[in-house]
């Protein structure tokens, strides 16, 4: 609970708003085909795929979207680690596959940014909540996503939304809603994407992941 019908457009909400300073540092797993910096500027379907916040189709105010994690194994857990069972000796195993031609990256804010926080009780109570909304599978998010968008009407200042990680705990997510294509909300930062379909990103994912008994094996070598 509450998996309830989003309040009438009448109802008001009192959302909790923390301010990302300028300079704080993201990470992001992503297509190698698209920039560190890129939102994506295609809405989700109203009732299936997409994730937990993405702006949908027929919400009326979709806005490109950036997901991000504050650090780097909160971003690789939220995005390569869902669902995937512990074996009989106690690990979990990436498939390769999962990884291909997508890198992990830093960026960092360019400015001020306002976020309607989701990470306690108190701050999910405040936008009508609980932890359903942070909580649920996969299978409810096309409840969820409609809950993102009323709660973005609430708050209409904010640029996106922040919640404790499901898959990292003690670790947070957040999404990013590009108001304004002209202004830039993130760069790019240094050190430069590392590949994780490669010898170099799977020796990266194995120390990130090493303490969360999960692991991903070594790509094999050309030829052999």
């Amino acid at each position: 609970m509450p998996d309830v019908k989003v309040p009438a457009p009448t109802a008001r909400a009192t959302p909790h708003l923390d301010v990302l300073p300028a300079g704080t540092v993201l990470h992001r797993v992503h297509s190698a085909a698209y920039p560190a910096t890129s939102f994506n500027p295609n809405p989700s379907d109203s009732h299936y795929e997409g994730g937990r916040f993405c702006s949908y189709q027929g919400d009326g105010s979709h806005l490109p979207y950036l997901y991000a994690g504050f650090s780097e194994r909160t971003a690789v857990m939220e995005t390569l680690v869902r669902g995937i069972p512990f074996d009989e000796r106690g690990w979990r195993r990436i498939r390769r596959a999962s990884v291909r031609g997508r890198v992990l990256s830093r960026i960092a804010t360019t400015c001020d940014i306002p976020l309607v926080g989701l990470m306690t009780l108190d701050q999910l109570a405040a936008v009508h909540q609980d932890e359903w909304l942070i909580h649920s599978t996969p299978d409810a998010y096309p409840h969820t996503r409609r809950w993102a968008a009323w709660i973005r009407g609430q708050a209409p200042e904010a640029l996106g939304l922040r919640w404790p990680s499901k898959r990292d705990l003690g670790g947070s997510a957040c999404i990013l809603y590009e108001h304004d294509a002209a202004t830039s909300l993130v760069k790019p930062v240094d050190p430069a994407p590392v590949a994780l379909d490669t010898a170099e990103g799977a020796a990266l994912l194995n120390r990130l992941l090493a303490p969360a008994r999960t692991r991903i094996d070594l790509p094999r070598r050309q030829g052999s």
